[in-house]
């Protein structure tokens, strides 16, 4: 199976989003595909290598204990963000947003993948 690394997907509106949150949901919908696995990303990183050097503590079995230099790198990489447009006329705000995925073949530097959908969100004072 591919294995696969899910950037945090950036906000580029002038909104709070919590792309964390939008991150953890795309990686669980992939997750239940079963077609691929997930190396660590980048925000984990630092949390996997606090646990490896805990583990190389005297308080662990060595034989037991997780190894440096035995992590599994990622084939693809696979990053999103957001983006909204805002128009207003009198009284209706209308809200576009747009929100692209991209997954990139980390070895040959090639996108393998891309798609975007808007979303409206229409307001009345």
């Amino acid at each position: 199976l591919p294995i696969v690394t899910v950037q945090e997907v950036k906000n580029k509106t002038s909104e709070y989003i919590d792309t964390r949150a939008i991150t953890d949901s795309i990686r669980a919908e992939l997750q239940k595909g079963g077609k691929v696995r997930f190396a660590v990303d980048a925000a984990a990183m630092k949390q996997q290598i606090e646990e490896l050097e805990r583990q190389q503590s005297v308080y662990y079995d060595k034989e037991e204990a997780a190894q440096k230099g035995k992590l599994v790198g990622a084939q693809y990489r696979m990053e999103g963000s957001i983006t909204s447009i805002v128009k207003q006329v009198k009284d209706v705000k209308d809200v576009y947003y747009k929100f692209n995925l991209q997954l990139w073949n980390i070895r040959g530097g090639l996108l393998e993948w891309s798609d975007e959908k808007e979303i409206r969100k229409t307001t009345e004072k």
